[in-house]
């Protein structure tokens, strides 16, 4: 399908001069070269952390018409690390994100991990892409949490707000999993605990203080 508001391809003021012509071979090189675009998720492997992305800014052809860019066969998703620890999201169908393609195939560094010389002479494609998540704007944040760092659920029924002076846990239910818990140094889950009823006002003690 075509789209009138298509931009032209080519600058008709420079028709005909040595700046037109170069200008013109820059851009169709740069039409050629992937670099970054918004793009969706097609399927997604936790295990692997990888995904099958789709691309949403289509080409537009030298006949202005649209043509939908093929979705890489898998890219890692990219998971905030480091130290022994990782920030990871179950990513489903239809999320939203960023996929960015890397300056060389990086095909052989990721079947070892360790340096390696590119497999192909492939240059700044999707293929050696990269999957950024990025709810984009569906972010549900409170008046109270404007100035905030805040880690939730989209639609804000769960979250970690911190300021700089306060940490705030919000919930419909917590669990806390440990074998000890301690308050200002004082061991609070084996023999003395808390257990919160929604309406009741206060916490209810459930066991002898040490």
């Amino acid at each position: 399908m075509s789209d009138t508001n298509a931009q032209a391809l080519y600058d008709f003021a420079n028709k005909g001069t040595l700046l037109g012509m170069l200008l013109h071979s820059y851009r169709k090189l740069l039409m050629n070269t992937d670099d970054m675009l918004p793009a969706k998720v097609i399927s997604y492997d936790r295990s692997t952390n990888t995904a099958v992305v789709q691309p949403q800014i289509k080409m537009v052809t030298t006949n202005n018409l649209l043509v939908s860019r093929a979705a890489p066969a898998s890219v890692p998703v990219f998971a905030l690390g480091g130290g022994g620890f990782f920030i990871n999201f179950p990513l489903i169908p239809g999320n939203t994100g960023w996929i960015k393609a890397s300056d060389r195939d990086i095909s052989l560094y990721l079947q070892s991990g360790n340096e390696a010389a590119p497999n192909t002479g492939r240059l700044h494609s999707f293929e050696d892409g990269l999957f950024l998540p990025d709810v984009m704007d569906a972010i549900n944040i409170s008046g109270g949490d404007a100035n905030n760092m805040v880690i939730g659920s989209t639609n804000g029924a769960v979250k970690i707000s911190l300021s700089t002076s306060v940490l705030n846990l919000a919930a419909t239910n917590i669990e806390l999993v440990s074998e000890t818990l301690t308050h200002n140094g004082v061991n609070i889950g084996s023999t003395h605990g808390h257990q919160y009823i929604p309406g009741s006002g206060a916490p209810t003690e459930t066991g002898p203080p040490e």
